[in-house]
């Protein structure tokens, strides 16, 4: 707190968390009590509860979007896909209303808005989970609200983990259809080789590629870790093979553009399969059924390859080590993969451990 003369006045000001009030009066004697009140205030919490009163009767969510996306999105993992999500919000007839009086009723009403469409149960709870951080932003960082309403409302569970496999088949007539794309190509090759996520493929840059050794290096990974992860043969051929750029990454695409054009190739490759098997002579009710490159989406190459991984013979910390999963308990859905080799150590131990009945004869 202040006192200055600014004319024939003397002003006080008053700052919390970045909040400024100010307030003038006739005398100087009149201002020295105001700021005496106001450091007793200021110590119960009464003054940044008026601020924040203060600044929230302007502030709409669309307002606290705009905050979010040029404050805190920046800094963000992930920003591409969060962004997407905001912009849902940002149109929303909820973005109108001013943050202080967004209730846990409005954010049932959304959810079950959600819930409605066509969009399943994890993909609702990413949009509200987007709408939190926001929430969560007018808390913490910018003193708008007492508490999340978000954090009252229950939300829709996670769906289970994927377990789509990609057939080697599926991927010759993938790779095939992406032809027109030498980015998604190799993008494509890079993922089945690496595991790497969707962001780490987009992230990478010349700087932390070293083809002599055969490593990618990654400052910055979705938890948070950086890591270093080996090149297959068939990867480092690949990422030669890619022309140098001026802003020194290895592609060019987003989140959302990637997305969209591998969509575009598996329907471009399922295309091409139909044509073969009408021209082989199937019927159009087998391939109604066919699930031959169906529900197919990038992330699946991850998963590929962390499933081939574990069924070549590599142990999960191996596997944690190229796939970057911080815990074992990430890795446990693959732990199934293993039980045939498991089967093996066991029958093996047990040629070792027991005597068979000739042995037990001849002693």
């Amino acid at each position: 707190m202040s006192i200055r003369r600014h004319g024939k006045k003397f002003q006080v000001r008053v700052t919390a968390k970045g909040h400024t009030v100010t307030q003038s009066f006739d005398t100087e004697v009149e201002a020295q009590r105001w700021e005496a009140q106001q450091k007793v205030l200021f110590a119960c919490g009464v003054v940044e509860q008026r601020l924040r009163a203060t600044i929230s009767l302007k502030l709409t969510l669309a307002d606290a979007i705009d905050r979010y996306t040029a404050e805190i999105l920046p800094i963000k993992r992930g920003r591409d896909s969060e962004q997407y999500l905001l912009k849902y919000w940002k149109i929303a007839a909820l973005a109108k209303r001013r943050v202080d009086t967004i209730t846990r009723q409005d954010l049932v009403a959304e959810r079950d808005k959600l819930l409605r469409s066509s969009l399943a149960p994890a993909s609702a709870r990413r949009y509200l989970d987007c709408l939190s951080a926001v929430l969560t932003a007018c808390c913490r960082d910018w003193m708008l609200l007492e508490t999340n309403p978000m954090s009252q409302i229950r939300k829709p569970s996670n769906s289970k983990p994927r377990e789509r496999r990609v057939a080697p088949k599926e991927l010759g007539y993938l790779l095939h259809a992406a032809r027109f794309s030498p980015d998604l190509q190799a993008m494509i090759r890079i993922a089945l080789e690496t595991g790497m996520r969707r962001s780490e493929i987009l992230s990478l840059e010349w700087r932390f590629v070293d083809l002599e050794k055969r490593v990618v290096w990654l400052p910055l990974t979705k938890n948070g870790d950086t890591r270093t992860v080996p090149l297959s043969r068939e990867a480092t051929r690949t990422i030669a093979a890619l022309p140098l750029r001026v802003d020194g990454k290895l592609f060019s695409k987003n989140g959302t553009s990637l997305s969209a054009a591998f969509q575009r190739a598996v329907k471009r490759a399922r295309q091409t399969y139909e044509l073969d098997k009408n021209n082989a002579g199937s019927a159009l009710d087998d391939l109604a059924r066919d699930p031959f490159l169906q529900d197919l989406r990038f992330h699946d190459l991850r998963h590929e390859r962390i499933s081939s991984l574990v069924e070549g013979g590599f142990n999960l910390i191996e596997v944690a080590a190229i796939s970057g999963h911080r815990t074992m308990q990430c890795l446990k859905r693959y732990s199934h993969l293993q039980t045939s080799m498991l089967i093996d150590k066991l029958d093996g131990m047990s040629k070792t451990m027991l005597p068979n009945e000739a042995s037990k004869s001849d002693s």
